[in-house]
């Protein structure tokens, strides 16, 4: 049987807005039928916080700090927690409604893409494990992703690799994006993810215990190239997929602009903790 053609967009560096907005544009096309499913991979440029959809921006987020570094925030589509992005890939997928891979709950299809990642990592040298976190509450950092592993989320030693969540549209097509580190600087995340200066450094011994880097995990220099071949390498195996390698449309562009004028280029959107009006959220 012949496998499944996705697209694959191996992008540049954006904005935090443009990541956002590019990612929803994305998302609508796919769940309109334009286009098929599809996988993104790109960076941010400047460095970013991103916090989730259902997140209160000061209790997230040092906004001084990144005011002064030059860190922009946005808020995601997707649920979860803050994430600071520096040096890393990051991917999305999109999925239209009834996609096999969607099929289940949020973590049935948490774990048939963390299985992809999983064997793109495999091939990088790097044997991550999908994580089975206890039921115990989260400690110090709880609004920041990467001080814990959600269920099916990659660890390595015990580590998050991979920080992920996810958004559902009524009409069941999916979103599902995530970061995965290519260094890990426990200290620069704290600055910006602990909105009291105070408790920066606790915030940075629980990072550092609780996540790594490829390039810690592997034992050498990982590049975003790289890693960008080796996840989408992973997710064909793993999925039984094939790629078609290409680029955003107009209509994606033109969405994706539309997008950062009225939603994540926006205070309304970002500084304002939206009502619960779509379903989507990290396990």
């Amino acid at each position: 049987m012949e496998r499944e053609l996705w697209r694959l967009l191996v992008d540049g560096a954006g904005s935090a807005a443009w990541n956002m907005a590019v990612d929803e544009a994305i998302l609508e096309a796919v769940a309109s039928g334009e286009q098929p499913p599809t996988l993104r991979l790109y960076r941010w440029e400047p460095p970013a916080v991103s916090i989730g959809y259902f997140q209160e921006m000061a209790e997230a987020v040092n906004e001084a700090a990144c005011r002064r570094e030059g860190v922009e925030v946005v808020r995601r589509p997707t649920g979860g927690r803050a994430v600071f992005h520096d040096q890393e890939l990051t991917y999305s997928v999109a999925l239209p409604p009834g996609h096999p891979v969607a099929a289940g709950g949020i973590l049935d299809s948490y774990r048939r893409l963390s299985l992809g990642l999983q064997e793109g990592l495999r091939r990088l040298g790097v044997q991550a494990e999908l994580a089975t976190p206890p039921a115990a509450g989260r400690g110090p950092g709880a609004s920041a992703c990467f001080d814990s592993a959600s269920r099916h989320e990659l660890e390595w030693a015990g580590r998050k690799l991979v920080g992920s969540a996810q958004t559902r549209r009524a009409s069941g097509a999916l979103l599902q994006h995530g970061s995965i580190l290519l260094r890990f600087d426990p200290l620069r995340a704290a600055m910006f993810l602990s909105p009291d200066p105070a408790t920066a450094g606790q915030l940075a011994r629980v990072l550092a215990a609780r996540a790594a880097g490829l390039e810690e995990a592997a034992g050498r220099p990982v590049s975003w190239e790289e890693a960008a071949r080796a996840v989408a390498e992973g997710l064909a195996v793993a999925l039984g997929i094939r790629w078609a390698p290409g680029g955003l449309s107009p209509g994606e562009q033109r969405r994706a602009g539309e997008l950062v004028a009225g939603r994540y280029g926006t205070d309304a959107w970002n500084r304002h903790r939206p009502g619960r009006v779509r379903a989507g959220v990290s396990p």
